[in-house]
């Protein structure tokens, strides 16, 4: 394993290597000193992928590499592009201009949690927003690119995960607001980060293991994939949100009976695409 402080974990294969990649990056619990909010630290607390980064845990096992964010994502989020800054959250001027694109508050720098509730205590300077992009942001980017540049060097080929967890029912903020969903999510950008091949593959695994699957609704991904993902088959990312109900209680955050099931559904894909990442080098050789 390899530590950055405070930023990530970076967990090698422990088997033989697989061109996989494991990305958890709102799954952090390591507040920053520096960070304030007015609301409770539940409410805030319920904005992390809470064991996220556990249930993936066996990547290494099946050959993957996984990286974990340990910051969180209310503090600043890896999953949103360096320039989705609402600017009347800045105090000053942005240097660039800035392309705001999440105008529920939900962007590189929260304005609001995902119901709605006011996160920041204050407007943040230019200064401040950069030492969050240069001490967080850009080394878990980097050591996600680096990895995944090695396996495409390697291989031609690679395929990635970035992993999350959804509330059962839709958020005020988000646009399935107040409709059940599914155990679980996947999305490639409606098939520009991933062929449709490898999404419905994954798909089937899930489904397979007993459980209720949708694509590309009610999420499709995000930066990760966006920067990571292609629909070429060279550079396969796919967003995989797991349904907080199938494992955890959202009131207490401990988890429910549910965790081994969903923790083997977690299993079984790392497996599966292993194996179908080692049948592929295979076939090239």
């Amino acid at each position: 394993m390899h530590i950055e402080p405070e930023v990530f974990y970076r967990f090698d294969p422990a088997a033989s290597p697989a061109p996989v990649v494991v990305d958890v990056s709102r799954s952090g619990r390591f507040y920053p000193i520096d960070f304030r909010s007015p609301i409770p630290f539940t409410a805030l607390h319920d904005n992390v992928s809470m064991y996220v980064d556990e249930i993936w845990k066996d990547a290494p096992a099946h050959g993957a590499t996984m990286l974990q964010a340990l910051f969180p994502n209310t503090y600043i989020d890896a999953n949103r592009h360096e320039l989705d800054i609402d600017p009347s959250l800045i105090e000053g001027e942005w240097p660039v201009p800035v392309q705001f694109v999440s105008k529920s508050g939900l962007g590189l720098l929260k304005t609001v949690s995902r119901y709605g509730e006011p996160l920041q205590e204050r407007k943040l300077t230019v200064a401040e927003v950069q030492h969050r992009l240069d001490r967080y942001f850009h080394p878990y980017h980097r050591a996600l690119a680096s990895a995944m540049d090695r396996m495409l060097t390697a291989h031609g080929f690679y395929y990635n995960f970035s992993c999350h967890c959804m509330s059962a029912v839709g958020a005020p903020t988000h646009a399935d607001a107040g409709k059940e969903r599914m155990d679980f999510c996947l999305g490639n950008l409606r098939g520009t980060s991933s062929t449709a091949d490898f999404i419905e593959f994954v798909a089937e695994v899930i489904r397979g293991q007993g459980f209720t699957c949708s694509v590309n609704t009610p999420y499709t991904g995000g930066e990760l994939n966006r920067r990571y993902g292609n629909a070429d088959g060279t550079r396969e990312s796919i967003m995989v949100e797991i349904n907080k109900r199938t494992f955890m209680d959202v009131k207490t955050f401990k988890k429910n009976d549910g965790f081994d099931a969903v923790q083997n559904v977690a299993r079984a894909v790392l497996q599966a695409v292993a194996q179908r990442a080692r049948e592929r080098i295979g076939r090239s050789a």
